[in-house]
């Protein structure tokens, strides 16, 4: 267990930590040609392995049926009456697959190299020439080929006089049309209108409608007293006659998808599998203070629709062409980071394998796709081979009972937050930006990268538990399961779920089928399933005499779901001559293959095994208790009582560890601690009651 076990109740250990990549060129070598499927080699082995997994912490896994996406697998199985759970082989395989690429030091083979984080833009007013705009086409990726431009400043309305002008809130939508008689009296430096009398229904003035949520939700009396309800106004434009063609400058398309892709909108898109978003989305716009609808907004995708109003910075042209220079959804939007595409910040030589005759270790074992090859003539082209192994579902040992399990929100990874994601900089931990305005040292692309682009830390990896009962989702939902659904958050979050898991203790077995593999190759694919055979040798933490090492699978890993140690071994072993000439089988064993798979790997690799999985593949080296997402509050030791509203997010830790500025305060940038070190915990910077939950 890490130094943390006698840390203060004020820390946290986040669930996921980093990695590294092998530093520096590989040796030669590294990436060759595959062994081929059209005969057993000399030198080589085919085989089986048995593999009893045995479940640490309960396991989750969801999304195998299509329609299905709360229920554990499961399949008719001999030896039972009925339906078990199971494990299904392709999520071993994956499980199993990701291990050995951090293992083997092999190529990133699911790594979106395109990403490029979106950040929210500060408060404060646009700069002048900013306008609305109302799409008129699109194209099949919804890029807009025409739009009619409002070439006049916008006009702030009160949603009250649209109401009172179109019938009410339900009619009050991105896109309407409205007529103004008057362009209102100048408020904070824009045209506010405010007067009901002044609006009226249909014309050629357009609305744009956006989340209300960061709005004031009181105001002050004027006559004294209570505080009133807060207001609030809408964007409108009058469009110009003229409907143009739209180009947009180097890199404004590209830059506004990525702005989009990190949105809350984009982000419970993709939660809602096989939503399509070929029509608009409408969501409506609650109120702030009392959760009253006051409109419909179009929900942020990664294209636009006909008629959905837009923020544009038009280039003065043509009266045919207009250039858009840049372009957003609404007033105080988002940015992209920086110019550089998450592949310029790995070493190249770790990108996906292309070529099927020249393959890293892993790809050598468990094949290789590259789907993004063009064959020339505008067809996609695809270049695979086929991997050596392939994986049986495991069949549990008992007929397990599943558990409803009730879940937190849990999204995707956010690579944007550049104090976990990018490179530890111990010259820039606690420092700001420069300016005032400039951009938290946080972001890509700000001048965090002033000595030179930093990388992306590695490979993601779960801490893993053994005693899934102190982590704080368990403790939080063994008296009340729905706590999460019921207590913590509001019951219409779109981000919680349901899902079903099998029980700690749970065990299963599964046979992996091998063909044509060295010595070194089984060696990596018989640590991969069960890395103590690899670590053990490397642990020198003399309170412990036989650590647990052991992977995860499944879902629900930043929760504690999902940790397994494993047993393996060989069921049956050919080589060439005992396949084709009947000789007796030969005698490689276990621990010469995983020998040999040692001896193999560059030092850089053995480097990463010595100092970061000793520590990443162990069982509770993160203390349990403290595991959790940047918490509202503080996370009590077992046995104390624990308020689970303390397992909101605090959005205040990101605000202030971010390395940004504001006009009266700073934030010093503070960094996830490394893999290595010997705590892996964070100070708990409590949920600030001035911000919103």
């Amino acid at each position: 267990m890490s130094e943390a076990k006698r840390a203060a109740r004020d820390e946290f250990v986040n669930p996921y930590t980093f990695v590294q990549l092998p530093k520096g060129e590989p040796e030669a070598g590294w990436r060759t040609a595959p062994a081929g499927h059209d005969r057993l080699a000399e030198g080589r082995y085919s085989g089986v392995l048995e593999v009893k997994l045995t479940a640490r912490s309960p396991l989750l896994l969801r999304n195998v049926y299509a329609g299905d996406d709360g229920v554990f697998p499961r399949r008719s199985s001999s030896g039972f009456d009925g339906p078990v759970p199971y494990l299904p082989g392709s999520s071993l395989a994956g499980a199993v697959r990701s291990l050995h690429e951090t293992l083997a030091g092999g190529c990133l083979r699911v790594f979106n190299g395109n990403f490029r984080p979106g950040y929210r833009d500060q408060v404060q007013k646009r700069p002048p020439g900013w306008r609305l705009a109302s799409i008129d086409e699109v194209d099949e990726n919804g890029r807009p080929l025409r739009m009619r431009l409002c070439p006049q400043p916008p006009v702030w309305v009160e949603s009250a006089a649209l109401h009172n002008a179109l019938g009410g809130a339900e009619n009050l939508k991105t896109g309407a049309r409205v007529t103004l008689l008057s362009q209102g009296m100048e408020v904070l430096e824009r045209q506010q209108l405010e007067d009901p009398n002044l609006v009226r229904a249909e014309g050629n003035w357009v609305v744009l409608l956006t989340e209300a949520r960061t709005r004031r939700k009181d105001r002050k009396n004027p006559a004294g007293g209570a505080k009133l309800r807060g207001r609030y106004f809408c964007a409108t434009g009058e469009l110009d006659d003229t409907v143009r063609g739209v180009e947009f400058a180097e890199g404004v398309w590209e830059s506004f998808l990525d702005a989009v892709d990190d949105t809350n909108d984009m982000r419970e898109f993709r939660q809602n599998l096989g939503r399509e978003d070929d029509k608009p989305h409408w969501v409506d716009v609650l109120h702030p203070k009392d959760n009253k609808v006051l409109g419909k907004r179009i929900a942020a995708r990664r294209r636009l629709y006909p008629d959905q109003v837009v923020w544009v910075l038009p280039e003065s042209g043509g009266e045919t062409l207009l250039t858009v220079k840049d372009m957003a959804l609404s007033v105080v939007w988002r940015h992209a980071g920086g110019v550089d595409k998450a592949r310029r910040r790995v070493p190249e030589h770790v990108l996906a394998c292309t070529d099927p005759m020249n393959l890293c270790p892993s790809c050598r074992i468990f094949g290789s796709a590259d789907t993004e090859g063009d064959g020339g003539k505008g067809q996609a082209e695809q270049n695979a081979y086929r991997g050596h192994v392939r994986f049986s579902d495991a069949a549990p040992r008992e007929a397990y009972a599943t558990q409803q399990e009730w879940l937190p929100p849990m999204g995707g990874p956010k690579p944007g937050a550049g104090q976990f994601y990018l490179n530890r900089d111990q010259g820039a931990e606690e420092k700001t930006a420069t300016e005032k305005a400039g951009r938290p040292l946080r972001e890509w692309g700000s001048e965090g990268d002033s000595k030179g682009r930093r990388g992306l830390r590695g490979r993601k990896q779960y801490w893993l538990t053994g005693t899934p009962g102190d982590r704080p989702y368990f403790r939080a939902s063994a008296a009340k399961p729905r706590v999460f659904h019921e207590d913590v958050y509001e019951p219409d979050n779109k981000m919680l779920s349901q899902a079903q898991s099998v029980q700690a203790g749970a065990m299963f077995t599964a046979r992996v089928h091998f063909e044509n593999l060295s010595d070194i190759d089984l060696g990596g694919l018989l640590c991969a399933l069960d890395p103590a055979l690899l670590l053990r040798g490397y642990d020198d933490d003399a309170e412990v005499e036989r650590p647990d090492y052991g992977w995860a699978v499944g879902g629900g890993r930043p929760l504690g779901f999902g940790t397994v140690t494993s047993q393996v071994s060989i069921a049956s072993l050919d080589d060439a001559s005992s396949r084709y000439l009947g000789e007796a089988a030969p005698s490689l064993d276990i621990e010469e293959a995983a020998a040999a798979f040692r001896r193999a790997a560059p030092r850089n690799v053995k480097d990463v095994w010595k100092r970061q999985l000793t520590k990443v593949l162990r069982l509770d080296w993160a203390v349990p208790h403290q595991v959790w997402y940047p918490p509202a509050g503080y996370l009590p030791e077992p046995g104390q009582p624990m308020n689970p509203k303390d397992l909101l997010p605090s959005f205040t830790f990101w605000k202030e560890t971010a390395g940004g500025r504001a006009e009266k305060a700073r934030f010093p940038y503070r960094q996830l601690p490394s893999s290595a070190a010997p705590n892996p915990a964070m100070k708990v910077i409590p949920q600030s009651t001035q911000e919103g939950r």
